[in-house]
């Protein structure tokens, strides 16, 4: 397939970095809303990865007031809003593998 014949829509930007950026609570509270069962909810664009996240950030229209709302750290919102400001990322990957980013908070937990 003629990667120039797809709609832009169905091409998404992703990072990938280390969860040494979000905190133990966030931690607990990304293991938590990933694992919801019900329908439209927060495990619908929040996946455990088995050392991580991925995050759909394009799931919502401001995900990053979803985050706030659902209790994630100043540190890690600040972290998830440069990214997409930065790298219009619709895909986050926090994994236990990922590579530190100087420019950011880290969490030793």
């Amino acid at each position: 397939m003629n990667r120039d014949k797809l709609p832009v829509s169905a091409l998404l930007a992703g990072i990938q970095c280390s969860t040494a950026h979000i905190t133990n609570d966030d931690n607990s509270l990304l293991y938590h809303i990933s694992h919801q069962q019900e329908d439209y909810g927060n495990g619908e664009w929040c996946h455990f990865t088995g050392t991580g996240y991925l995050i759909r950030l394009n799931a919502w229209q401001h995900p990053v007031l979803r985050l706030k709302q659902l209790g994630l750290s100043k540190a890690c919102r600040r972290l998830i809003l440069a990214l997409m400001r930065h790298h219009h990322i619709a895909l986050l990957h926090l994994d236990a593998a990922g590579d530190v980013l100087s420019e950011f908070e880290t969490f030793d937990w």
